[in-house]
């Protein structure tokens, strides 16, 4: 929808070439001395035909061209006209409940599943419950968080061992430092890493209803504690020996009667296997080794015994229910979220057609019909202009006849050159372009009733968004009633 920016031009009615070209003085004077046009005559001469005859065939030919301009202007009129008086709003409303419906439906078919896969495993989960008697105790099952913390633990305890481990060994290694890291993680990821898996494999299920599975693992995890102690023993004594071997090979009082050879070295450092032999003596150093080891072993086991429960698999039949518990809510949650911005899109682009419309096609209507107003006045103005023209060019023709002729004028002569009235009205001479012309008062009045019905049906597209809006918080009340887990 555009408005009319351009004014019709008028061509000019030139007196002086009229004048000219119809040699007004000369045949005038001509006429008159033949006393022509004759004392009775009661109709023009052929002269003052002639000037007639240019009044209107100019003001037939720029009303030709207005016509053709009017009809254009006409045209954007009628579709403006047409356009103002549709509601505009409706479609927006119609396609706000069609979302609204699509999205309640989806929502409902999500969580119907949901709930049904929520009873299902909430169902197995009291079965276990009832089958292995864990009646009143919930499972605590392994969330996100609770997976980076112990992760995290496992992570820490394995950095810190090894760095501890390689600094209190490295020292008094023959190797240095690569042997001493290549010992520390070793024992590191037996202390750390192998803990948390045996304690989350093995311990846990120590905890099983069935006895022959206690026993078994039990058994299991009684070897791993030996193993596990022995481990960090031979570790203790394993510093205790390197620390002599090093002290006779490099300390202050080593001389070459006191250094061992590479026989002697190995026998020494076997003896390690036996951390229990009474000629291992653990060093403060080596101690501190063991017990930092036995420490973090033990943590370890811990941290994968509580891990998802301590309970076999009972963690895991709560993670499943807790899954979809979760994706309930998170559809609940989503609902609110998707709701919130069909309705704030459609607030939106109801309020932006609204302002369009007020701003741009009613501002156009009202430029348009004012355009129309202008060049309807702007037709009498020339209409009237020209007739006056043509009647001072004819007055000259009858003054000069008058000055010349001996015989007395035509009555005729002294009436005045007019031109018929529904040639100089508008509005009939444009009847189909009429109806959009308008006083100032008259236009006034009409925009102000097109504005008016704008509003309101604006206005009723706001109470039916409202009316939905209620309704969409009475069908999310109606699906937590539905849906709820709690």
């Amino acid at each position: 929808m555009n408005k009319m920016n351009d004014k019709f031009k008028w061509s000019h009615f030139n007196v002086e070439n009229i004048e000219k070209k119809h040699e007004i003085r000369e045949k005038a004077k001509r006429d008159a001395m033949g006393d022509e046009p004759t004392t009775n005559s009661v109709g023009l001469s052929v002269t003052e035909n002639e000037i007639t005859q240019e009044c209107s065939t100019y003001l037939e030919n720029n009303t030709t061209a207005l016509r053709e301009h009017l009809t254009i202007t006409e045209e954007k009129q009628n579709q403006l006209s047409s356009h103002l008086k549709q509601n505009h709003f409706e479609p927006i409303v119609n396609k706000l409940e069609s979302d609204f419906h699509n999205l309640i439906t989806e929502k409902e078919m999500k969580l119907r599943d949901l709930k049904s896969n929520y009873d299902t495993f909430k169902e197995e989960q009291k079965q276990f419950q009832k089958y292995h008697q864990l009646q009143g105790r919930e499972p605590n099952f392994a969330d996100t968080g609770k997976t980076i913390k112990a992760v995290g633990l496992i992570f820490f305890l394995f950095i810190f061992e090894s760095i501890l481990n390689g600094f209190m060994i490295n020292e008094k290694l023959v190797g240095g430092l690569a042997e001493g890291v290549a010992v520390a993680i070793s024992v590191a990821f037996l202390n750390v890493i192998a803990s948390g898996l045996v304690g989350y494999y093995i311990f846990k299920k120590i905890t099983h209803l069935e006895k022959t599975k206690r026993i078994l693992f039990g058994f299991f995890s009684s070897l791993f504690v030996v193993f596990i102690v022995y481990v960090n023993a031979c570790l203790g004594a394993f510093r205790s020996k390197a620390g002599e071997v090093f002290e006779r090979q490099y300390g202050d009082g080593a001389t070459e009667a006191t250094k061992l050879k590479a026989q002697e070295i190995n026998e020494i450092m076997s003896s390690v296997i036996k951390p229990w032999s009474d000629d291992i003596s653990f060093v403060f150093t080596g101690t501190i080794l063991t017990f930092v080891g036995l420490t973090f072993a033990f943590i370890s086991i811990m941290d994968g015994f509580t891990y998802n429960d301590t309970y076999p698999e009972y963690g895991n039949v709560g993670k499943r229910v807790n899954k979809y518990k979760e994706d309930i809510r998170k559809t609940f949650s989503s609902y609110a979220k998707d709701i919130s911005e069909i309705f704030s899109k459609s607030g939106n682009q109801l309020q932006k057609v609204f302002d369009d419309i007020r701003k741009n096609e009613l501002a156009y209507w009202d430029t348009n019909t004012n355009m129309i107003q202008k060049e309807f006045v702007e037709f009498e103005q020339k209409a009237k202009a020209v007739e006056r023209k043509s009647d001072h060019i004819i007055n000259e023709y009858r003054k000069e006849n008058i000055r010349v002729r001996k015989t007395d004028a035509p009555k005729y002569f002294k009436d005045k050159f007019s031109l018929p009235d529904e040639s100089k009205d508008p509005v009939k001479v444009f009847p189909d372009v009429a109806f959009h012309y308008m006083t100032d008062e008259q236009r006034e009045k009409k925009k102000l009733a097109i504005d008016e019905g704008i509003d309101q049906k604006f206005k009723q597209a706001e109470k039916e968004i409202e009316q939905i809006q209620k309704l969409s918080v009475d069908k999310q009340r109606e699906l937590h009633e539905k849906f709820n887990t709690h």
